[in-house]
């Protein structure tokens, strides 16, 4: 009776890693101005695709990146910005393959993109976005040559900038705690002496007078 639960949580846990991960995941690519790339993704190869779209949602309402139907691409609605800039990496679509290439791509062009299809016979009406989830998401990063450098040298000077500041207040800290040390010790010297002359001063009157009487007998001769 105890494994029957054990085992339910076992297949909750395994549904929910099956929606996290199974369903869309996600590839993170680099590229430099004026490459060609590709944007991977395969859709089952059981079924044939019917539609394909692809969109960049930080587009806002104008996301259209591409959207294949009939055999053709549909550009009404497409973003000017991919205009006779995208193709399919095979336009049959072979095993699934929906891959979507990308020409000449600026840093305008960093972003998230995803990919949608519809495997089966549907009654939609063009143009209209897919609504069901992605099974791809893409994250291009397209950035000049030498930027990244940069950003590591300038974070370099940056760590090393810190590393100054932070020697020379353990300079200055040290410094001060050396000052506070000395002052403390030449205090205690000055007191000690103080107190020892303090102390001299402060002698019995009875002891001076008998002090004072011994070094007049002693200076005094005895009479023949």
């Amino acid at each position: 009776m105890a494994t029957r639960p054990a085992a339910s949580w076992f297949l909750v846990l395994f549904f929910l890693i099956s929606v996290q991960f199974g369903s869309a995941g996600e590839t993170n690519i680099t590229a430099e101005p004026g490459e060609n790339i590709t944007l991977p993704c395969r859709a089952a190869e059981n079924k044939p695709v019917v539609v394909l779209e692809w969109s960049k949602p930080d587009l806002g309402e104008n996301d259209h990146v591409a959207l294949y139907q009939d055999d053709l691409f549909d550009n009404e609605g497409q973003n000017p910005a991919y205009k006779n800039r995208v193709d399919l990496q095979d336009r049959e679509m072979k095993n699934g393959n929906v891959s979507l290439v990308l020409r000449n791509v600026t840093t305008d062009d960093t972003g998230k993109y995803e990919c949608r299809v519809v495997q089966r016979e549907v009654r939609r009406r063009k143009r209209s976005h897919l609504k069901n989830d992605p099974i791809k998401t893409i994250n291009l990063d397209v950035s000049a040559p030498g930027k990244e450098e940069e950003q590591k040298k300038d974070g370099g000077n940056e760590e090393g900038q810190r590393d100054g500041e932070d020697s020379t207040g353990l300079i200055v800290g040290l410094s001060v705690l050396a000052v506070l040390a000395l002052f403390a010790v030449s205090g205690f010297l000055l007191y000690k002496k103080l107190r020892r002359s303090s102390q001299e001063q402060k002698q019995p009157p009875a002891a001076e007078a008998e002090l004072q009487a011994m070094n007049v007998e002693n200076h005094q001769e005895p009479e023949t």
